[in-house]
């Protein structure tokens, strides 16, 4: 029986060998990339990147830094993929106007098509992006803004709420308030994230704990439409991070359903949401059509997981560093003690620290993925054929020596310089182009309220948290920290 078997088994092998052998002679001496340097490995599979995503868990980024500086500025890093390093070839594939894609495979592991962010299409995502923008207008945020100081003031009545001495996590703290301010502004119906005992609030941390599985999702993307198919008991035993995203779809899918079901939701709203927009669109050939159930959905996850987070993170590392040198300390203090509460003086000092605080939290770190289309191009000087993928992270550009020197060093002074202006256009951890992110306007009135009351309200002193804890971090789009997290013991400063 077994001799049967390996007599009918035999040929496949046979079969199967030699396709991957011709498929890597093919990728290796054939292919349309094979003109770039980088590890040949790389060159032969995708499982190259694979291993570093998935088996060494978030650690690609990491390893492009040595990569780059063993093959240059362009390294190629998959069989259709290279990734460049230089702000060069960030300009070049990040432009507005770009005709360049999003890399399908890559968005798919979000499980967003029906939103705007996992639009793949130019077209397509200036469409959908179109009806969202007057939402995330400057005006608009300006017109709204008391919903953002609302929060704002309530995560500094939470925290010195808190007995004396007391540590409390800022990581957090942080993260709860830019949710409470994401939901009550986009879906008029607040989480009270600030609420939760400690912050440790079950929709944040749910989110928290889905984020590493961005790359097992991306490696089998047939699991994401599997997730709300699971029962709750399977997703329970089988990963706690399944369970958490099976979860926070259908809290999200709750609240869609009562809009859709006409129960005045839209109506009764304190401010305009995003579902006024994406249901009320006019009719035309040149607007999407209206979003069904699964639309709404993913539309509302890309927003809580990209509004909580970056925000958070931005606050988190500034915060921790403005702490940690007495000297910015009291400069951002009495810059805002002195301009309380005249909007019209200008905050130069706080606008520095929050760029700095921007840079060193990078935003999203993974390299956004595009392909390069419909006809060949010309990237930083190097000839890329159409249909190749390519990318740059953020990283590789704020932590360039030849824009900003002591990359590693927080310094808000760089940014007062005479030729700080020159500066802004390295500073992306929003992206670039015509699918940057969308909430940049929000983004920036929620920094500017949050460290404009944190500092000038609070006194704070780090509390058992270093530097290393917040600089190491693995790779999950966002950057995930590794240490300790950010603790501080506080008591109210007079203002």
């Amino acid at each position: 029986m077994a001799h049967l078997i390996f007599e009918t088994l035999s040929p496949l092998f046979v079969v199967f060998a030699a396709f991957l052998a011709l498929t890597t002679l093919r990728r290796l001496y054939f292919h349309k990339l094979k003109k770039f340097p980088g590890p040949r490995l790389a060159a032969s599979s995708s499982l190259y990147k694979t291993y570093y995503e998935v088996v060494k868990g978030g650690e690609l980024l990491q390893h492009l830094v040595g990569l780059h500086a063993q093959y240059g500025p362009v390294v190629r890093i998959a069989p259709n993929e290279l990734h460049f390093n230089s702000y060069l070839a960030y300009a070049d594939i990040y432009r507005a106007g770009s005709t360049f894609t999003k890399h399908g495979p890559f968005y798919k592991c979000f499980g967003a098509d029906g939103s705007a962010f996992g639009a793949i299409d130019p077209q397509d995502s200036k469409r959908r992006r179109g009806v969202l923008n007057p939402f995330f207008s400057r005006r608009a945020i300006l017109n709204l803004e008391g919903v953002v100081q609302e929060k704002v003031d309530k995560l500094i009545n939470c925290l010195t709420q808190r007995q004396q001495g007391k540590p409390v996590n800022m990581f957090l703290a942080f993260r709860c308030a830019t949710m409470d301010i994401i939901t009550s502004y986009s879906f008029a119906h607040c989480t009270n994230s600030l609420d939760a005992a400690d912050f440790y609030d079950p929709l944040l941390v749910t989110i928290q704990t889905t984020i590493p599985l961005i790359w097992v999702i991306k490696m089998l993307p047939f699991l994401v439409p599997c997730f709300s198919m699971i029962p709750e008991w399977f997703a329970k035993r089988l990963s706690p991070q399944l369970l958490a995203f099976s979860n926070l779809r259908k809290l999200i899918g709750v609240q869609i359903d009562k809009v859709l079901s006409g129960e005045n939701l839209l109506e009764s709203a304190d401010n305009l949401t995003i579902y006024h927009r994406l249901l009320k669109v006019p009719s035309g050939d040149d607007q999407p059509s209206l979003p069904t159930r699964r639309n709404l959905i993913e539309e509302a996850l890309s927003l809580l997981q990209a509004g909580s987070d970056t925000v958070g993170n931005t606050c988190t590392i500034g915060t921790f560093y403005a702490l940690n040198d007495r000297t910015v300390r009291m400069k951002l203090f009495h810059e805002l003690r002195d301009a309380w509460p005249d909007k019209n003086i200008p905050i130069g000092y706080c606008t520095a620290v929050i760029k700095e605080s921007l840079r060193l939290s990078h935003g999203i770190v993974t390299p956004l993925p595009r392909v390069v289309g419909p006809i060949d191009t010309v990237i930083a000087g190097y000839a890329v054929p159409a249909n190749a993928v390519v990318g740059v992270s953020a990283t590789c550009i704020h932590n360039d020596i030849e824009i900003f020197p002591e990359p590693q060093t927080f310094s808000p002074e760089r940014w007062l310089q005479p030729y700080s202006r020159e500066l802004d256009i390295h500073l992306v951890p929003f992206s670039r182009g015509p699918r940057m992110c969308l909430g940049i306007n929000l983004a920036w009135c929620e920094l500017y309220l949050i460290f404009g009351n944190i500092f000038r309200k609070l006194e704070m002193n780090i509390h058992d948290t270093s530097i290393e804890d917040l600089r190491r971090f693995k790779e999950f789009f966002i950057p995930v920290h590794q240490g300790r997290q950010f603790h501080v013991v506080l008591k109210e400063e007079s203002s």
